[in-house]
This record gives C-alpha cells, structure tokens and sequence, in this order.
C-alpha cells in the first residue's frame, strides 16, 4: 500500500482541528498546542486508517508547541512503520521496481 505523504498530513490535521474545536478555552499560561489528548487522538485515527501500531514513543511527553511539528513527526513515523511493514511483506530476493 502506497499512501502519500500528503494524505498522512491531512488525517493528523483534521483529528487537530476536530480537537481544539472540542476544547474548552484554555487558561493563560502555557500549554501545548497538541497535548496528550489530542495526539491519543490522532494516533487512534493513524492506526485505524492505516493498519499500523505507533509505539509509544511516537508520542513525546507534554506533546507538541505548535501543529506543524507535531504534523512532521507524525507524518515521519507513520511513513517509516508503512515502509518497514511493506518491507516485511516484500518476499525475499524479489526486486522492487
């Protein structure tokens, strides 16, 4: 399975928005933009869209300042756990083309 980097981005983006849509208005002070909640939230809609388990450290502690990194990391991992379960599925000694 082929997923482009673009479709990735575009699920993690859509679970943030649906998050902060959902939110309370947060106090003053600082928080993160994507906390826990919403990167559980996200690592769900990954593993159901996709097929693939992120481990836990996908999800770093206290989640991410801003939507554009969280949307990279994800997105890296997700492309990285695709290619590692294309790899294992690959029959050995067979050409990729």
């Amino acid at each position: 399975m082929t997923v482009s980097t673009a479709a990735i981005e575009a699920i993690i983006r859509d679970e943030i928005r649906s998050a902060q849509a959902d939110r309370p208005t947060t106090k003053a002070g600082w928080e993160p933009q994507v906390d826990s909640l919403v990167m559980v939230s996200i690592a769900l809609r990954i593993e159901e869209e996709f097929n693939v388990k992120l481990p836990e450290a996908a999800m770093p502690p206290g989640g991410f300042d801003d939507e554009n990194t969280c949307v990279a990391v994800f997105t890296q991992r997700v492309v990285e756990l695709l290619d590692k379960q294309q790899a294992q599925k690959q029959p050995e000694g067979e050409q990729v083309s």
